[in-house]
């Protein structure tokens, strides 16, 4: 016991031990329901990879691309695995070929803290390679077993609504939130036509996608005419 609590708390097997911690409680909330396992996936108004996860994306510990050819013709997009599975996924294997280095190293009949150091160094060194191999193998061996999802590109946005944010939508100017498929916010421009000003906080939506000017076309949205109310 008392070897494997000096390994767990000394170098490297230090860097990892809180990390698994907090894997740890974040698994055990997402089973008693209080937690989400896509609380780190972000998309962009694109549909692309956004935040943490265009970095795991590019490199590739979530076993999918940013962006498939498919997505952009409105087919169903390559799934990826989340990124709290991925992340934990790392730190458990960085943990544990850490947590193998640092006892295969006490075992050494050697005092000499330099020394000691330097097998550290190269311990996490090899940690962190087997992480990233194990996980980016794993994670497109999941990939593939999750179901394709769409994306929530600009043309899927047309037909949505939306929530005006920073003073009044008009034809020159209007900036607005929307909740994309996977529950991430997302800022977009929009548009009015026809002298139309939304104000502040009012729901508005999006009937049209300018391409040539990069914003979405909004109009005053009737709570009347939502197929989804009683």
């Amino acid at each position: 016991m008392g070897l494997f609590l000096s390994t767990a708390f000394g170098f490297p097997t230090v860097l990892f031990t809180p990390m698994l911690i907090v894997a740890a409680v974040y698994w055990i909330l997402v089973v008693v329901g209080a937690a989400d396992t896509e609380l780190l996936d972000g998309v962009d108004a694109d549909g692309e990879a956004a935040g943490l996860s265009a970095l795991m994306t590019r490199a590739g510990l979530l076993g999918g691309s940013g962006r498939t050819s498919a997505e952009s013709h409105g087919e169903r997009s390559g799934a990826r695995a989340p990124v709290t599975v991925s992340l934990t996924l790392m730190v458990g294997v960085a943990w544990f070929v850490s947590m193998m280095g640092g006892i295969m190293t006490s075992l050494l009949e050697t005092t000499s803290p330099s020394l000691l150091l330097a097998l550290g160094a190269v311990v996490l060194l090899i940690a962190l390679i087997a992480a990233w191999a194990v996980t980016s193998g794993l994670a497109m061996a999941v990939a593939r077993l999750l179901p394709g999802r769409r994306s929530d590109s600009k043309h899927d946005l047309v037909g949505r609504t939306c929530v005006i944010r920073i003073g009044e939508a008009s034809e020159g100017f209007g900036r607005a939130e929307i909740t994309t498929d996977a529950g991430a916010e997302i800022s977009i421009h929009v548009r009015t036509t026809g002298g139309e000003v939304l104000p502040l906080g009012s729901t508005a939506l999006i009937f049209d996608h300018d391409r040539e000017n990069d914003v979405f076309l909004v109009t005053h949205f009737d709570p009347a005419l939502d197929p989804g109310r009683d």
